[in-house]
């Protein structure tokens, strides 16, 4: 009887910035059932991959598992995996920051385990040129790429040409080719079961390595209409003793040694299936006809509003970590805070949300402010300068206080963030799934009484005056041009933002060129949150000095009122926005599927609870200005303890 080569394995991946349920949601569903059935059948072997979150979350919560894991790798039933410790997509950082992360997941399995690994876990397959060099340099001899991939460049190649290296700089690392254990609805699909059916379709095959998103596993397991997923697992490893004489488990590190590459193949960019999936549908949401010819995973972060928000936060505080000079261990730290930015999962919205994570996105922003203050030490002296944040070729304003960090967007002449240096929150960072957008004070002109019909939808853009006359000043123009109530319309908009050491203003001008008086409402909307939970928030309008509580559960809506607070119902800050003239408030909580990108039959998403992505706030006055007239407001921001 022929005997078959099958390595079997599961990897795994969270936000380090996940609520504590989601992890363990995952570890009741996947690892503990997964390691559990696997112990007791000694001759089965595997292979496994966590994140140095994962790990950091097992030491805490799940001691008794790490000491089990301890002994199945030191028997050497199980393989762990490196890669890197938070999970990066490679191609959205520096070479010197993955070569970090690499290093710190092994540093971290060496000590823990007592032995480094040889082979890595590469984050949704996501691949560089760069990369063999940087394995190599942390002694990693072989990672993993897709094995569909490579059979669509090479078809007609025989099986053996399957095991293939890839070299940088005189470094090479074998690239095994990985099936994954899924249905095409991304519903996981038992390991021996996945075996036969891949025997059947490539029945010239004589080693096949299988591996399962824990994920998955935790998600769709009741689909095999099992009482349990420890039920799944015992099933699954005593097929394999059942049938030890026809299909052999090994790990990687044994196929390593038995194994040699025929060719040498120079992987430009690879991707998982579902990745690529996402950035395409991303990419296309901007008219790209050809998204071969482009790198798909940066075009997929600059098409997202949310994702590009967070990426180049991201870069501008590397950017500042790189340049300071003095306290290593204070960089160090910098630097820590960084890396848990990078986590992959964060620049996607991925099968666990993703970057959809209220929880996830709000941690995450707080890491990078942590690193920015660190990196400031202690210096709080406000001031106000001018960079390329969004690399877009113009200049955007940035604004640093003790109190607060606020970064204005140029073209929209909007806050992109909003930072509460004492409670490392930013209140920018609510998204409308509906418009596509983030940030704040967006500016638009709607009819006269209400806020539902926008008077000009394709509206140009802002630009930034140069050499205000004011410090601490930044101001923008734009004209709008259109028709009201038939007639044509000329109006132009000053917007200026004066900043103070705790506090903001913005200014309105607007000036009727026309020879019509107009009548309109300006509106100024914002994407904004405090907390991770609807539940936590707190939302007052005050009328005359008199409050009022709105339902956040609801629509909000306030007439002729001063002013609008938003605070976390257990925390001690208040965002506050106050105007010189009466305004309406228009407003609702945006509300998500926890899967948005789940395919049918992975789960059932209809039970699953919604997930808060913050408040789209609303706010409007209703202008009259004469022919050739002006009119004038303003309004101020303030954190308030």
């Amino acid at each position: 009887m022929q005997s078959f080569r099958v390595v079997i394995g599961m990897y795994n991946n969270l936000p380090y910035s996940a609520s504590s349920a989601l992890y363990e949601q995952e570890y009741q569903g996947a690892w503990r059932p997964f390691l559990s059935g696997l112990y007791k059948f000694p001759s089965i072997k595997s292979i496994i991959h966590f994140s140095g979150t994962i790990f950091s979350w097992l030491e805490k919560n799940h001691p008794e598992y790490m000491y089990l894991l301890t002994e199945m790798v030191r028997r050497g039933q199980i393989e762990l995996l490196g890669g890197g410790f938070y999970n990066p997509l490679a191609p959205l950082i520096s070479t010197q920051d993955m070569t970090g992360q690499v290093e710190a997941l092994s540093a971290f399995i060496r000590k823990t385990f007592g032995k480094r690994p040889s082979g890595a876990w590469i984050y949704e397959y996501a691949w560089t040129p760069s990369l063999p060099a940087v394995l190599q340099n942390s002694k990693i001899q072989y990672s993993f790429l897709p094995a569909q991939s490579y059979m669509e460049l090479y078809p007609k190649d025989t099986p053996s040409s399957l095991f293939f290296a890839s070299e940088d700089h005189r470094k090479t690392v074998c690239l095994f080719p990985v099936f994954e254990a899924r249905t095409e609805d991304g519903v996981f699909e038992p390991y021996e079961k996945t075996l036969l059916m891949l025997q059947q379709a490539y029945p010239q095959y004589t080693t096949y390595l299988i591996m399962a998103d824990g994920f998955e596993i935790a998600s769709s397991w009741e689909h095999s209409g099992l009482e349990s997923p420890d039920v799944l697992f015992e099933r699954t490893f005593a097929w394999f003793q059942k049938n030890c004489l026809e299909y052999d488990t090994v790990t990687a590190a044994q196929l390593n040694k038995t194994v040699k590459s025929t060719r040498t193949f120079y992987v430009s960019q690879c991707y998982s299936e579902r990745y690529r999936s996402y950035c395409r549908n991303t990419i296309k949401r901007v008219s790209v006809t050809r998204p071969e010819y482009i790198h798909i995973s940066k075009q997929s972060v600059l098409d997202h509003p949310l994702v590009f928000a967070l990426y180049q936060k991201l870069n501008f505080v590397s950017a500042m970590t790189g340049l300071f000079r003095g306290d290593k261990s204070r960089k160090k730290a910098s630097i820590d805070d960084i890396w848990r930015a990078q986590s992959g999962d964060l620049y996607w919205a991925g099968p666990s949300g993703g970057i959809l994570l209220p929880e996830a996105r709000l941690a995450v922003y707080a890491s990078l402010i942590e690193a920015e203050k660190t990196i400031r030490q202690n210096r709080f002296h406000h001031y106000l300068s001018f960079d390329d944040i969004n690399f877009d070729g113009i200049k955007e304003a940035l604004f640093q206080s003790p109190v607060y960090t606020c970064y204005l967007q140029s073209d929209t002449a909007s806050v992109s963030e909003l930072d509460s240096l004492k409670t490392g929150i930013n209140y920018a960072c609510g998204w409308n799934m509906a418009r596509c957008s983030t940030g704040c004070f967006k500016d638009s002109i709607d009819k006269d009484g209400n806020f539902e019909e926008e008077l000009f939808p394709e509206s140009a853009t802002w630009n930034m005056i140069e050499n205000a006359k004011e410090t601490l000043t930044v101001a923008f123009s734009r004209d709008f041009s259109g028709k009201i109530h038939g007639q044509s319309v000329s109006l132009s908009c000053r917007k200026s933002y004066r900043f103070d050491h705790g506090f903001f203003s913005i200014d309105y001008e607007l000036v009727n060129k026309g020879t019509h008086a107009l009548s309109f409402r300006f509106c100024t909307a914002s994407e904004i949150m405090a907390a991770a939970s609807l539940d936590e928030h707190e939302i007052r309008v005050f009328r005359h000095r008199e409050h009022q509580v709105l339902d956040a559960h609801t629509g909000l809506s306030a007439d002729s009122i001063d002013s609008v607070e938003l605070s976390e119902s257990r925390g001690m800050e208040k965002l506050l926005i106050r105007a010189d003239r009466p305004f309406f408030l228009q407003g609702h909580p945006n509300m998500m599927q926890r899967q948005p990108n789940t395919q049918a039959g992975c789960a059932d998403v209809v039970n699953e609870p919604l997930m808060f992505e913050g408040f789209s706030l609303k706010l409007g006055w209703d202008i009259e200005i004469p022919s050739e007239g002006m009119a004038f407001f303003s309004l101020s921001v303030h954190l308030e303890q």
